[in-house]
């Protein structure tokens, strides 16, 4: 009887572990998976990084698929298990500075206008430039999107979709900045949004032509923001 149960008992912990293992096995894939998914988007940054850099020395016609390589320290072959193409990192390019751009503004207008005045846009745009870049590489970046999407006809439509879409949530964050100062545009939200990114894209492009500076003087942008938003709205409560 004694013999009997001790078989019982080591038969069941002989099975329990053993049921257990396809769980430990399911475990180590996941933790598998998961370092190649870091390693990945470690890899696809560094792509980025050094697309950035790239980009705004040579122009997007000018730059290679092997100076963004060696610039980011990787194959050919990195590159193309990441991107089948130059214009998809491209407009992954894009879009990662565009989505840099709405979190720091997000975060700027949640901080400073919250109960704030008009005088609080000022505030908004030094929380906002302090924490994105906006110098010389950054500008050139932009320009090249601009001037790639115009030359390249059969990715314009995409291109044209990506602005369109970025100008709908930068114009979601203004409207949420109107709200935070009981303001109301007096004009389309969609107008509104294309003058305050003009004014932007302009004072940029003064500071860089004016200057051989890395950094841009902002300070006219943010005496002309605050007064343009303050003629485009009105009390809410009229």
């Amino acid at each position: 009887m004694a013999v009997t149960i001790q078989i019982c008992i080591r038969y069941v912990n002989v099975s329990t572990v053993w049921s257990a293992v396809p769980s430990v096995r399911s475990r180590g894939r996941a933790s598998m998976q998961e370092s190649a998914t870091r390693r990945r988007a470690s890899t696809r940054e560094r792509l980025l990084d050094a697309a950035r850099e790239v980009l705004a020395d040579t122009g997007i016609q000018g730059a290679t698929v092997e100076q963004i390589c060696e610039r980011a320290g990787y194959t050919r072959g990195a590159f193309y298990s990441n991107y089948a193409s130059k214009d998809d990192l491209i407009l992954d390019l894009f879009m990662r500075e565009k989505d840099r751009m709405l979190i720091a503004l997000r975060s700027a207008v949640e901080d400073k206008l919250e109960g704030g005045d008009i005088g609080s846009i000022a505030h908004v745009l030094d929380r906002f430039v302090t924490s994105q870049p906006t110098d010389r590489t950054w500008f050139l970046v932009h320009q090249e999107f601009v001037t790639h999407a115009v030359r390249q006809h059969r990715i314009a439509d995409v291109y044209a979709e990506l602005w369109e879409q970025t100008h709908r949530e930068f114009g979601d964050v203004i409207d949420a900045a109107c709200q935070a100062l009981g303001r109301r545009l007096t004009i389309d939200l969609r107008d509104a949004t294309r003058l305050l990114i003009a004014i932007f894209d302009a004072t940029l492009r003064d500071a860089f032509l004016g200057s051989d500076a890395d950094e841009a003087d902002l300070t006219a942008m943010r005496e002309q923001i605050p007064t343009l938003l303050l003629a485009l709205s009105e009390p809410a409560e009229r």
